[in-house]
């Protein structure tokens, strides 16, 4: 038997930030991790003379004042981080715009007014429409912790009518509402992939929440994301807590009404304080392999939801003749879409039709000068959209050659829109790999190989999130269904619960330098 304070489940960021908090407390913890590598989305692989990461490309909340900030202030580290380009962070591409996005919600608006004067009064509508419910949202999270609700909560809603009238909006219903064009409709659901759906299905208070941290700061780690990663796990380590790799755990034993133990490998760890899961809420109650052990509503409430699209990878290794700033790479993301429909492309490829695919360009090679992730003067791409899971897992099993068929009709219709925006890709290309739905689901383990947790749509979001706590005292949820996704989302996951379980302020500044943030 491994006795310890509290046993964790899952190496994702949730996990790990929660396990450095509490580490930090004086607690003595155990992270099971079923991967050989930490970070869940956040993790990074080689290949060869190449390191990409899994999932993440860019981050936002980094200032001191924000929750990254605030996170390695309290677990006494500093990462150095790279601000994207303030005048491009993200650069969106359809038929018929080619627009940059720079940090600065009015400079975003100074922007588009100058280009698109014919809409002005839209824009003015849209931008205003954002910038209050994101002041409204900043607001009622001051007040009322979403999470941990009290009677007296109550009291301080009628002052948010607005933001309560809007809970089930999407974001194509506030376009309607202001009078967009398609065209701009298109533009300013530019970023869509941050949370993989379409203007017709992503809450209205999601997107809000993304462009504007965005607006306020998009970032890279100046020594990549494996560094970021290290750190954290540095500082449970270094401390006394311990991470276990290629653990999965494979039973969560319940006995009245509590968990009693978790079983990974041949061995039994049992946690004096509590069991945290970062693993999927479907996937933690399957461990547990007996219906019984939550009652039917607590069962229902911890299965019954959706999930996220599923995603398609693309990472390439492209040697020193290719010339990002030749195509109009640079310290930004590009987000292209080739018919700017998003409703319609988002439709069409979750139907398996990926023949003229929109796609998330990232090229980390520019985002930071420094080594570790390619040779000297090479480049890295990452490229990703969404797909189907079924096809994927059907041939998985039942087929490999037609799996791999698959993939490869996949990456070639793909790398057609790559093509589009770089036509001698292939010419500089080193290193291809790819990833499918099930890649994503083995390695990350993330059913269905879903990107975000539970998908964010009204019916999945604010109060309607699942929340942290569960019916046994002792099992919490951190993860990005739990709270959520992103990086600062999942990592004040992990803030908010161990705020939650020790009742010790994890949100508090510290004497130590604040992290640097340069532009490259």
């Amino acid at each position: 038997m491994n006795n310890f304070d509290y046993v964790i489940l899952g190496a994702g960021l949730g996990g790990l930030s929660a396990a450095a908090c509490l580490t930090k407390q004086g607690y003595r913890v155990a992270v099971l991790e079923k991967h050989y590598l930490p970070g869940g989305c956040c993790h990074t692989f080689d290949c060869g003379e190449y390191s990409f990461c899994a999932d993440v490309h860019y981050i936002s909340q980094c200032a001191p004042s924000q929750t990254i900030g605030q996170f390695l202030n309290y677990i006494q580290r500093n990462v150095a981080f790279n601000s994207l380009d303030p005048d491009c962070i993200d650069r969106v591409i359809t038929p018929e715009v080619n627009f940059k996005i720079p940090l600065g919600w009015e400079n975003l608006r100074t922007r588009l007014l100058s280009t698109f004067p014919e809409e002005t009064d839209a824009i003015n509508r849209y931008c205003n429409q954002i910038q209050q419910i994101h002041q409204e949202i900043h607001s009622l999270v001051q007040e009322i912790h979403w999470f941990n609700r009290q009677w007296s909560d109550w009291f301080k809603l009628p002052k948010y009518l607005n933001l309560y009238k809007k809970r089930t909006w999407t974001l194509q219903d506030l376009y309607n509402h202001v009078g967009l064009s398609p065209k701009l409709q298109a533009l300013l659901a530019g970023q869509s992939g941050d949370y993989a759906l379409p203007p017709n299905q992503i809450a209205l208070i999601t997107h809000t929440s993304l462009v504007w941290d965005y607006s306020e700061g998009a970032y890279y780690p100046r020594h990549h994301f494996k560094s970021f990663v290290d750190t954290i796990t540095d500082a449970i380590t270094t401390a006394g807590s311990v991470i276990k790799y290629s653990t999965p755990v494979t039973h969560i034993e319940i006995n009245h009404n509590k968990v009693e133990s978790v079983i990974a490998g041949t061995q039994t760890y049992k946690a004096n304080y509590a069991y945290i899961s970062d693993l999927d809420p479907k996937l933690t109650v399957q461990l547990m392999h007996n219906k019984k052990a939550l009652t039917h509503r607590e069962y229902q409430r911890l299965t019954n939801y959706q999930y996220s699209a599923s995603v398609f990878n693309i990472y390439l290794g492209l040697d020193s003749r290719f010339q990002p700033q030749k195509y109009g790479i640079g310290n930004w993301n590009l987000w292209y879409y080739p018919t700017g429909n998003l409703n319609n492309e988002y439709e069409r490829q979750l139907q398996g039709d990926l023949s003229q695919p929109w796609i998330f360009l990232s090229c980390p090679t520019m985002k930071s000068r420094e080594p570790g992730i390619a040779p000297p003067g090479h480049h890295i791409l990452e490229i990703a959209t969404i797909c189907p899971y079924a096809p994927f897992k059907y041939l998985h099993q039942s087929n490999p050659k037609g799996y791999k068929a698959k993939k490869r009709e996949f990456y070639q219709q793909i790398m057609t829109s790559v093509r589009n925006l770089i036509p001698d890709v292939d010419n500089y290309a080193r290193m291809k790999i790819s990833g499918t739905p099930t890649t994503s689901e083995f390695y990350l383990g993330q059913p269905q190989g879903n990107i975000y947790g539970a998908k964010l749509v009204p019916e999945q979001v604010g109060l309607n999130r699942l929340g942290y706590t569960t019916e046994l005292p002792n099992l919490f949820l951190v993860g990005a269904t739990a709270g959520y996704p992103s990086v600062p989302g999942v990592i004040s996951n992990g803030m908010d619960l161990v705020e939650l379980i020790t009742k010790q302020s994890v949100r508090q500044k510290t004497d130590i330098p604040k992290p640097l943030i340069t532009v490259e």
